[in-house]
């Protein structure tokens, strides 16, 4: 905590660029010891004497508490001795944010926050903060401006936030950058985006905001696509344009050339296009024929055999009353149109904690060399990861959020439980399960769960605390 006079003759010169560098120095200055020698302190300590020290520390230690207190990071008892964590503690120590960044996630997100009113609120993380804005650069970030969608703080062009809402927006409409520093800050910009929009997840599903944690989603799979989510996923594909859309339009059949796929409508999604080519080169030859060799038709091809084609499976396990143990029933996820027979609608008890046994298994793992996500224009690799969402679309509410690592192929497949608890009220509910690419646009699926709700039965709910107490121990 101090530095002699004698060993560091010229370290007094160099404080005001050392305190610029690091925030270990606030301030340092000399002052005398009890033998006369000068020594270097810092802190804006008067000596280095044992009380002296622990007045600074307590003080620093007590502000600190007050500030994660303000920030909603932890709870200090009324005895104003002991402390408890809090949600937005734990989400800012697990991915390594600032107190201040998850604050202004809770100042600023609601239930049903908008693609853009997230990205504004990604922008102003104080991550970002130190994001340098050279000379002049407020004029080029003027420029840039002009050539984004969503409209930008003009009276805060030098602002670090603000040049990170444009190199978002740049990023999403491939806007060509004026120099090699604005590629290094849209990199830097990039990099610590992933962590902000996972905590910014995690904040919104804890709160139960279904609206916006669906949204949250959306926006990191736009970072890694580096895509606006209303642009058509088929641009995913490499070498793919706007204006190559119309080749997956149906034509008459006079104009089809040889190999191309009878359609009855448009091409609009990736899954789509995955089933009419059904692994034959040729049929995408056939539609890209026009405009594109066979070169880029085959590098287009590789990319979508290998993109993730999920199947999934649901079962719901837990005690209903009458029953020796603890059974599992399907859910016919896969109802499509008309009124559910009901066959389908499953029977639990009301309040009672039951577990989802989702089953998700990849088609076509054969043919996929790894499980790296196709993101060209992402600075670094990314796994491709899978987020799982049960909500009450009626009520706007998350009830459960699980995030899932890449998936295995073969015949078991990635399993993975969610807890869910029923209602208190007897009566037919539907949920919504979500299967949410972490990487993609476009590879998204929804699937009803249908149940109806009995009354509850203490019978059965003491045999599934008894189960739980039994897998504890």
């Amino acid at each position: 905590m101090a530095v002699t006079n004698n060993a560091y003759v010229n370290l007094g010169s160099r404080l005001e660029s050392l305190h610029s560098k690091t925030c270990a120095v606030d301030r340092a200055h000399w002052v005398p010891s009890e033998n006369g020698e000068k020594v270097l302190t810092f802190y804006e300590l008067d000596n280095i004497e044992h009380d002296t020290i622990n007045r600074y520390l307590s003080s620093l230690v007590e502000r600190s508490l007050m500030e994660l207190n303000d920030s909603y990071c932890l709870e200090i008892g009324e005895d104003n001795r002991s402390i408890s964590p809090l949600t937005l503690g734990r989400v800012a120590s697990y991915y390594y944010l600032k107190h201040t960044t998850v604050r202004g996630f809770c100042d600023t997100m609601k239930a049903d926050c908008s693609v853009p009113h997230l990205l504004e609120i990604l922008s102003n993380a104080s991550e970002f903060a130190e994001l340098p804005v050279r000379h002049n650069e407020d004029q080029t970030n003027a420029e840039l401006a002009d050539r984004v969608p969503l409209q930008v703080n003009r009276h805060a062009l030098d602002s670090a936030h603000t040049k990170t809402h444009i190199l978002l927006q740049a990023h999403f409409s491939h806007v060509d950058m004026p120099s090699s520093d604005y590629s290094t800050d849209t990199k830097s910009v990039l990099d610590q985006a992933i962590r902000v929009l996972q905590a910014m997840l995690d904040v919104s599903a804890d709160q139960g905001w279904l609206v916006t944690t669906l949204n949250v989603v959306q926006l990191l799979q736009m970072v890694i696509q580096a895509r606006w989510d209303d642009q058509s996923s088929l641009l995913t594909l490499p070498h793919l344009q706007q204006h190559h859309l119309y080749c997956f339009r149906p034509r008459g059949a006079g104009a089809r050339p040889k190999g191309f796929p009878d359609m009855r409508g448009p091409v609009e999604s990736l899954p789509e296009l995955a089933e009419i080519c059904g692994g034959r080169r040729e049929v995408l030859d056939a539609l890209l024929g026009a405009e594109m060799d066979r070169t880029k038709t085959e590098q287009i091809f590789e990319v979508l055999v290998a993109l993730p084609l999920v199947e999934v499976e649901v079962e719901v396990s837990g005690w209903m009353e009458g029953e020796n143990s603890s059974t599992s029933r399907a859910l016919n996820i896969w109802h499509r149109g008309g009124r559910r027979p009901d066959s389908e609608w499953v029977p639990l008890h009301a309040d009672q904690e039951y577990v989802l046994n989702i089953c998700l298994r990849c088609l076509n793992k054969p043919q996929r060399k790894d499980q790296k996500a196709h993101a060209p224009r992402f600075p670094k690799p990314k796994d491709e990861g899978w987020i799982l969402v049960v909500g009450d679309i009626e009520a706007k509410e998350v009830l459960a959020l699980k995030r899932v690592s890449p998936l295995r192929g073969g015949a078991r497949g990635t399993r993975a439980q969610i807890a869910l608890l029923t209602p208190p009220t007897p009566g037919r509910v539907v949920y919504t399960l979500y299967l949410l690419s972490d990487a993609y646009l476009g590879l998204d699926q929804q699937f009803d769960l249908c149940f109806d709700i009995l009354p509850a039965s203490v019978e059965a709910q003491v045999n599934s605390e008894l189960r739980d107490l039994d897998l504890d121990s």
